[in-house]
């Protein structure tokens, strides 16, 4: 059976902890957060086309064993399909990629989309959160993880101003720094917190059009990576808090809201 999108890790990360962090593990990790993840995931390759017009998903079950989740997970995941206008349900024969799914990428593309105060509540998190774990990753990560939180930020650069590329390699970095803390509970976190984040970095991106913009963001991104090759925690605790306020600054900035 051909891939079908990435699969989600909880079960591999699961195994891979004691079991008093993976009982946390499955308390912090909600079933929406998870769903929402393989609704992104399907969703990217219809819009990308790897999943052609017409073409009818694999069984609920077959889906369930591709991501690593329970049945209920993946049909909540589409239903979430369904509300985008991408999937239709036939009664007794399966779920299809709608013929029009191309039509309705614009309405697709910014769905989650946040207005400013629930924007402005997830970057208050991130600058303690995610402040803190670029920290850890300056002095926990291994160098395959320094490796990974490259290719993220070589990704970044290549999408220049195609903002959802952007957005999805953003978010990459993002999750592999998180991943690089070494810590089970600040990677159980950012799991579960996976959904607004992302929702929040689309909302930034959409908006970052101007050329010394996007220039200024892979400055900034460029500067929490070196921080965390050289191992300096101060350094790259304060690239990524420069980064997040910065971030926020300009979307005010935008809206004259500021």
């Amino acid at each position: 059976m051909e891939a079908w999108g990435k699969t989600v890790h909880t079960a591999e990360m699961r195994r891979a902890l004691p079991a008093k962090v993976s009982n946390a593990f499955d308390t912090a990790v909600k079933v929406d957060c998870v769903a929402d993840d393989i609704a992104h995931q399907l969703r990217e390759q219809i819009l990308n086309e790897t999943i052609s017009a017409g073409k009818r998903l694999p069984t609920e079950q077959m889906l369930g064993t591709q991501f690593g989740v329970s049945r209920n997970i993946v049909r909540d995941a589409i239903a979430r399909l369904k509300e985008m206008g991408l999937v239709e349900t036939r009664h007794g024969v399966g779920t299809f990629v709608k013929g029009d799914a191309e039509q309705n990428r614009t309405e697709a593309s910014t769905d989650g989309l946040m207005a400013l105060l629930p924007l402005m509540h997830v970057y208050q998190m991130r600058l303690e959160l995610d402040s803190g774990a670029a920290a850890l990753a300056a002095t926990h990560r291994s160098q395959t993880q320094l490796d990974q939180i490259r290719t993220a930020l070589a990704a970044l650069m290549r999408a220049g101003d195609e903002w959802e590329h952007a957005a999805k390699a953003a978010f990459e970095f993002n999750k592999v720094l998180t991943e690089a803390t070494q810590n089970p509970f600040i990677i159980s976190t950012h799991h579960h917190l996976a959904s607004s984040i992302r929702d929040a970095i689309r909302t930034l991106r959409l908006r970052a059009t101007d050329e010394q913009c996007i220039a200024d963001i892979l400055t900034e991104h460029e500067a929490i990576y070196l921080a965390i090759e050289r191992r300096d925690a101060n350094l790259a605790r304060q690239a990524m808090k420069t980064h997040l306020e910065r971030g926020m600054t300009r979307y005010r900035q935008m809206f004259g809201q500021i």
